[in-house]
């Protein structure tokens, strides 16, 4: 096995001087400092990036506000047509105007005669009158309230179906 050490090539004296001499135009190449040019050219690039970024973030701030405006102007204008059309149901649901469609339009007129028809309701019997009934036994008759209204609902709509023309 052969390492690097152990490598030996013969070099002509010309070509070793060359080769120093490219060597040190390498050294040279790397350790050649910056010029002032160059300096002065990154510091104003430097410079001129640092107030553009400043210059892009108000740029970015007014591009906010301005879409804010927009908004609240648009906000504005919504609330302004809800009043509107509030205001318009409120107009559209009077009853003088309803009366006015239903007459002009519809042809309706009032009525002449208005009947009333009133129905006596049953009388609840105070505590001396009414009979307590055992516990666990079914109430019988009207004296149950349920079966009482529904006794009522019942001659109420009787009335109503045969047209009572007199009134109680």
């Amino acid at each position: 096995m052969v390492g690097k050490a152990a490598v030996a090539v013969s070099i002509p004296l010309e070509a070793e001087e060359r080769f120093v001499t490219n060597r040190r135009v390498i050294k040279r190449r790397v350790k050649r400092r910056v010029g002032t040019h160059t300096a002065y050219g990154f510091f104003v690039a430097t410079a001129v990036a640092l107030v553009l970024l400043y210059v892009a973030q108000y740029a970015y701030v007014a591009q906010i506000n301005l879409r804010i405006a927009r908004a609240e102007l648009e906000l504005a204008r919504a609330i302004t047509v809800q009043q509107q059309l509030e205001q318009r149901a409120g107009a559209l649901k009077s009853l003088e105007r309803i009366e006015r469609e239903a007459t002009t339009r519809l042809g309706m007129c009032k009525p002449e005669e208005v009947r009333v028809v009133t129905a006596a309701l049953p009388t609840v019997p105070t505590a001396e009158e009414a009979q307590v009934p055992p516990a666990g036994s079914v109430p019988e008759g009207p004296r149950d309230k349920v079966t009482a209204l529904l006794n009522w609902a019942l001659g109420l709509r009787k009335a109503l179906a045969q047209g009572l023309t007199e009134v109680q």
